[in-house]
């Protein structure tokens, strides 16, 4: 089922992503989440195994230069990683940070 979804699932039109880390596991084990923030339309769209810099540019491999391009508004907070990959790809963007955490807790 969740190959099928991912097959057919659509982002076209995300103008609005939110990038965020969440804690798995002990002993400081993150996933970075990647969900969209359109108003009126919020989901998941990708989730990276690790929080790297590496793992967080899968997600734009995945969702593409083009979509990267048309995105209007990314929120993220203030680690470095996240902030050069979106200056990277999505340049355009207007980059809200969050300045209240800018690593894992």
């Amino acid at each position: 089922m969740v190959d099928w979804g991912l097959a057919h699932r659509d982002l076209d039109g995300v103008k609005a992503i939110g990038v965020d880390e969440i804690a798995v596991w002990k002993g400081h084990k993150y996933l970075t989440v990647v969900y969209q923030i359109d108003q009126g339309l919020r989901r998941l769209l990708w989730v990276g195994r690790e929080r790297t810099e590496e793992g967080f540019r899968g997600f734009f491999q995945t969702f593409g230069k083009v979509r990267a391009e048309k995105l209007q508004f990314v929120a993220s907070d203030m680690w470095k990683p996240y902030i050069k990959l979106i200056a990277e790809f999505a340049g355009q963007a207007i980059h809200v940070l969050d300045r209240s955490t800018s690593s894992p807790r």
